[in-house]
C-alpha cells in the first residue's frame, strides 16, 4: 500500500478553472491550429451532472493499460524539456534515408510500443481490427480510418514527378484506400488523402487541373466500394498550394455520390484559414442550385508549419470565433455573422444549403456548443443535421469519453427525452512504423505548441489515476 500512495503522490491532481491566454499566430510563434487541436480548460463532462450526483469521470471509461500509457506519454509530451529531444529524434528518423535508422530492431520497438501504440491503430489488417474492437469497446460509435501514405511537398516535387509511374502509384494508393474502407466495418468513415497516389497527382493538384483518367476511374472505384460497404469518405485537406486542386475534385466527386439525400464524400474545412467561410458558402451554393448534399468535415487546421502565415487568422481566438460560428450556421441551417451566402445564394437567403457535418475538434467549448445546440433542437422537436464527432486516437480522451458518457445518459437515463445520442468516433492512422514518422512528427509538434493543453491532459489523466489507485476497494486493471 505504501508504494501505491508514492505512486499516488507523484500523479498530479487536476484543475480545469481558469483559462489559457491568448495567444497569436506571430511568425516567430511556433503556434498550431493542428488538425483536432485546441486548448481550452473546460472538459465536456463540466456540463454533466455533478460529482455529488455520482457521475463518474468521463476518463472511467478507459481501460487500466490505456490510462497508464496515456499519462506516460502525455506526461513526456507536456514537459519543455522532454518534447524538443524528443521531436528532433522523430524528425530525424520521419526524414532520414538511412537503412540503419530505418531498420533499427531497438528504434522499432521503442516506437511501436511508445508514441506508435499511442496515436496509431496499426501495421496489419489484424491490429487495426484489434483497435477498432477496443474503441467500440469504450463506446465509440466507430473509427475515422487513414492510411498514413502521403507526400509532403518540397522543392523537388515539380521536378521529380516526371520520374514517376503515374498508373502504378495510384494503383498502390487505391489498394491501399480500399483496404482501408474494408477496415472500417459498416457505419464509419474512411480519410483519404489525394497526396498518396503520387507526385505525378501532386502535380495535377498544384495546377487545379482535372484529375487523369486514371485518377477519376481509381476514385470511382472507392467511392463505390464505400458505398457498397456504408463507409463515408472523408477527403483529407493538405497543404494550401494544392488545396484548390484538392477542393475542385472533392466537389467533382460530391456531384456524382451525394444524391441519396445525404454526403457520401465530405470535403475539409480548415477553420484557421481566413477564405475558409468564404469558400464554404459557395460550395454550399453550389451544392444547392446543381441539387446535392454538401458532406464537410470541420477542422481548425494542421498545416500552420508549412503553409503562408498571412493566410491565417490573426489569434486563435479569431480561428475559434470562425470554427464555431461556421458550425453554428450549419447545424441551425441559418446563415450568420461568420458563414455568409455566396452571391450566387442571395436570392434565396431563407432556404439553407442541405449540410452533413463531421465536427472534428479537441476543443470542449467547440463540441459543448454542439451539444447544447443538438439539445435544444431536440427539446424543441426539430430535426438537425446529420452530425459525427471526432478526436485523435491518443489525444482528447476527455472530451470523446465525455461524449460518450453523455450519450449513454441520453439512452439511459433522465436526459432521455431531451437529448439525442451523439455520434463520437475516433480518427485513427494506420500503416508501418515507417510510414506514420511523418504523422507521429505532427502530433509531437502540436504537443509542443500547446503545451498548456497538454499539460491539463496529463492532469486529467493523473487525476482519474489517482483515483482508481487510491479511491477504488478494488483495484480493476481492466477497467
Amino acid at each position: 500500500m505504501k508504494s501505491i500512495t508514492r505512486l499516488s503522490r507523484a500523479i498530479p491532481t487536476a484543475s480545469f478553472r481558469g483559462s489559457i491566454s491568448s495567444r497569436y499566430f506571430h511568425p516567430n510563434l511556433r503556434t498550431r491550429g493542428a488538425s483536432f487541436a485546441d486548448s481550452p480548460t473546460i472538459g465536456v463532462n463540466q456540463t454533466l451532472p455533478s460529482r455529488r450526483e455520482s457521475t463518474p469521470p468521463a476518463l472511467s471509461l478507459l481501460a487500466f493499460p490505456a490510462l497508464l500509457r496515456s499519462y506516460l506519454i502525455t506526461a513526456a509530451s507536456s514537459s519543455s524539456l522532454v518534447i524538443a529531444p524528443s521531436l528532433r529524434l522523430l524528425s530525424l528518423l520521419a526524414h532520414s534515408t538511412s537503412p540503419w535508422l530505418q531498420h533499427n530492431p531497438l528504434l522499432y520497438l521503442i516506437l511501436k510500443k511508445t508514441f506508435y501504440n499511442q496515436f496509431c491503430g496499426g501495421e496489419t489488417s489484424s491490429e487495426v481490427q484489434r483497435t477498432t474492437a477496443g474503441l467500440k469497446k469504450v463506446g465509440f460509435r466507430g473509427v475515422i480510418l487513414a492510411s498514413a501514405k502521403e507526400i509532403v511537398l518540397d522543392k523537388r516535387t515539380a521536378v521529380e514527378a516526371e520520374k514517376y509511374d503515374e498508373a502504378n502509384d495510384i494503383e498502390s494508393w487505391k489498394r491501399v484506400v480500399l483496404e482501408t474502407v474494408r477496415l472500417v466495418g459498416s457505419d464509419g468513415f474512411a480519410a483519404l488523402k489525394f497526396s498518396g497516389a503520387g507526385r505525378s497527382i501532386m502535380q495535377q493538384l498544384i495546377e487545379a487541373s482535372a484529375p487523369s483518367a486514371t485518377m477519376t476511374q481509381a476514385t470511382n472505384e472507392i467511392c463505390e466500394y464505400a458505398k457498397s460497404r456504408g463507409v463515408k469518405l472523408l477527403f483529407d485537406a493538405e497543404q494550401h498550394v494544392v488545396q484548390n486542386g484538392i477542393d475542385q475534385w472533392t466537389l467533382h466527386f460530391q456531384r456524382k455520390y451525394n444524391r441519396d439525400g445525404f454526403a457520401l464524400v465530405y470535403g475539409t474545412y480548415q477553420a484557421y484559414l481566413r477564405s475558409s467561410p468564404a469558400t464554404l458558402a459557395k460550395h454550399l451554393a453550389i451544392a444547392q442550385r446543381e441539387g446535392y448534399t454538401l458532406g464537410v468535415k470541420l477542422v481548425r487546421g494542421a498545416y500552420m508549419g508549412s503553409d503562408p502565415r498571412h493566410l491565417f487568422w490573426a489569434t486563435k481566438e479569431e480561428t475559434d470565433e470562425a470554427y464555431d460560428g461556421i458550425a453554428e450556421s450549419l447545424m441551425r441551417k441559418q446563415w450568420n455573422n461568420v458563414l455568409r451566402p455566396a452571391e450566387e445564394a442571395s436570392s434565396q437567403p431563407h432556404n439553407f444549403p442541405t449540410a452533413d457535418l463531421v465536427l472534428a475538434s479537441h476543443n470542449p467549448d467547440s463540441v459543448q456548443k454542439a451539444m447544447s445546440i443538438r439539445q435544444e433542437q431536440c427539446r424543441a422537436g426539430e430535426s438537425g443535421i446529420r452530425l459525427a464527432y471526432g478526436q485523435l486516437m491518443g489525444m482528447a480522451d476527455e472530451v470523446g469519453c465525455g461524449l460518450i458518457m453523455s450519450g449513454q445518459r441520453s439512452v439511459h437515463g433522465t436526459e432521455k427525452s431531451t437529448t439525442e445520442r451523439p455520434q463520437a468516433y475516433k480518427y485513427v492512422v494506420w500503416g508501418t512504423v515507417q510510414e506514420c514518422l511523418k504523422y507521429l512528427v505532427r502530433r509531437a509538434e502540436e504537443n509542443r505548441d500547446a503545451l498548456g493543453r497538454a499539460r491539463q491532459e496529463r492532469n486529467a489523466l493523473g487525476k482519474e489515476l489517482r483515483r482508481r489507485l487510491l479511491g477504488a476497494k478494488s483495484l480493476d486493471f481492466e477497467r
